[in-house]
């Protein structure tokens, strides 16, 4: 999670404005006193492979001394070798999920950016690939997955508390590869159906880089959807990446695009979170907005109280106050089903992580687990 720096010293708050500019392409001299923090900084928002891409091509130093630069140019040589293993792997998996009756995946978040809006892949870090399916196809895409070698990460499931499953499988190289598989774009209940699968999915554009069969989430979704995940699964976390992710789509939007963002927003109830996002974006790296677009930004932060999706803006967020919000959208049944998910996960899941053998042990496991989880549901800056 990013700090904030409303209340940091002013060189601090000044090599943060340096950092921006470098990553979003201006060149810039780098003052010796500024270099160590500007690379800590880097590492902290997770812009590093960008700062040293930018400041080589600039032929700048990035580090405090040439050990340093040295260093974070090694880190992006590694990570663009292992930036290819991946995308061959992710062109395989995406072939074979493809191939799953009605299951149509779309690529969306990192791993779809990074081939659509960064000028390399390697350069956009992310833990792994997220696809989206049709809800009716997710048990033949893990029938799919298993037969690719992969193994389902040990975790809590359920009709209402998660709608997505993760897996990973270590290669012959030594990377390992981790997909996780959503049917829903969010695990809250009051964003999950900003967007369907089948609308994504109906305007999906290619993404050949991984594949004749990868298609990825339009510029419209994409922003739409990089602005709630900032916001509802980071906790309005100001880390550069995030925002730069927003201001990157952003600029390529075009009136039309503008127009389904928007309205795409406002039919989600999402619509201070997409303005928490932009107005972010605009303020770090002069994301360039549409007049009318900004009209209706400043609309949209007016009434953001208004919306059950802007408890995530709160800088006290707790995962409790996401709970109440979810449990506040939906029918008393729903509710009670959610709350129980919570509290009671599958013995399954239980065994697994617990190791858990007999009755007994299995209802101490259950008392325990609540216990333990009660400090992280009521502390500040939670992430689902």
């Amino acid at each position: 999670m990013a700090r904030d720096y409303s209340g940091v010293d002013k060189q601090r708050t000044s090599t943060l404005r340096l950092l921006c500019a470098i990553v979003n392409g201006q060149d810039r001299e780098v003052p010796l006193e500024q270099r160590p923090i500007l690379l800590e900084l880097a590492r902290e928002h997770r812009v590093e492979y960008l700062l040293a891409w930018r400041l080589h091509t600039y032929g700048s130093d990035s580090g405090s001394s040439p050990g340093a630069a040295d260093a974070l140019l090694q880190q992006v040589r590694d990570q663009s070798v292992v930036d290819s293993i991946r995308n061959e792997e992710a062109a395989r998996v995406i072939a074979g999920l493809a191939g799953v009756d009605g299951a149509m995946p779309v690529l969306f978040k990192g791993a779809a950016l990074a081939h659509l809006y960064y000028p390399e892949s390697w350069l956009r870090p992310r833990l792994d690939t997220d696809v989206l399916l049709s809800p009716a196809s997710v048990r033949g895409a893990f029938e799919v997955l298993r037969a690719l070698g992969y193994r389902q990460a040990t975790s809590t499931s359920g009709a209402l508390v998660s709608y997505q499953a993760s897996f990973e499988r270590s290669d012959r190289f030594g990377v390992t590869h981790y997909f996780d598989v959503h049917w829903k774009v969010a695990n809250w209940q009051i964003v999950a159906d900003v967007l369907s699968h089948e609308e994504i999915a109906a305007r999906a554009i290619p993404l050949p880089a991984l594949g004749p069969s990868a298609r990825a989430a339009c510029a419209s979704d994409a922003l739409v959807l990089a602005c709630l995940h900032r916001a509802a699964h980071h906790r309005d976390s100001e880390e550069l990446l995030w925002i730069y992710d927003i201001h990157l789509i952003a600029g390529r939007l075009s009136g039309p695009q503008w127009t389904i963002a928007l309205a795409s927003a406002e039919r989600g109830s999402v619509k201070a979170l997409c303005a928490r996002g932009l107005a972010l974006a605009i303020d770090r790296f002069g994301t360039p907005i549409p007049v009318e677009v900004m009209r209706h930004l400043d609309r949209w932060q007016r009434a953001a109280v208004r919306e059950p999706s802007s408890v995530y803006l709160s800088k006290n967020f707790r995962l409790v106050d996401g709970l109440l919000s979810d449990l506040r959208s939906l029918h008393v049944r729903a509710a009670a089903r959610l709350m129980a998910e919570h509290l009671f996960p599958p013995a399954e899941y239980m065994k697994k992580r617990y190791g858990v053998r007999s009755r007994g042990s299995m209802l101490l496991a259950y008392v325990r687990r609540m216990v333990a989880g009660l400090p992280k549901w009521l502390a500040s800056g939670g992430q689902m």
